[in-house]
């Protein structure tokens, strides 16, 4: 398989390429792409998640009813 940025086909089904079967590794579960099977993908990279910043302590307080 090509890298996603590669392909230059426009039909995809389930976001693989029905021509050169590129995939857009949309679902990553466990470090592998759901899809293609792919293992050698960085899902913290691809994750469209990005953690929390952090609240400091001083700045955290109890809701009062």
């Amino acid at each position: 398989m090509t890298a996603p940025t590669e392909c230059a086909h426009a039909e995809r089904r389930e976001g693989l390429c029905v021509v050169c079967g590129d995939c857009l590794h949309e679902v990553i579960l466990n470090g592998a792409c759901f899809l293609c099977g792919t293992t050698d993908l960085d899902p913290i990279a691809l994750s469209p998640k990005k953690p929390a910043p952090l609240i400091s302590p001083d700045q955290l307080s109890r809701k009062k009813r």
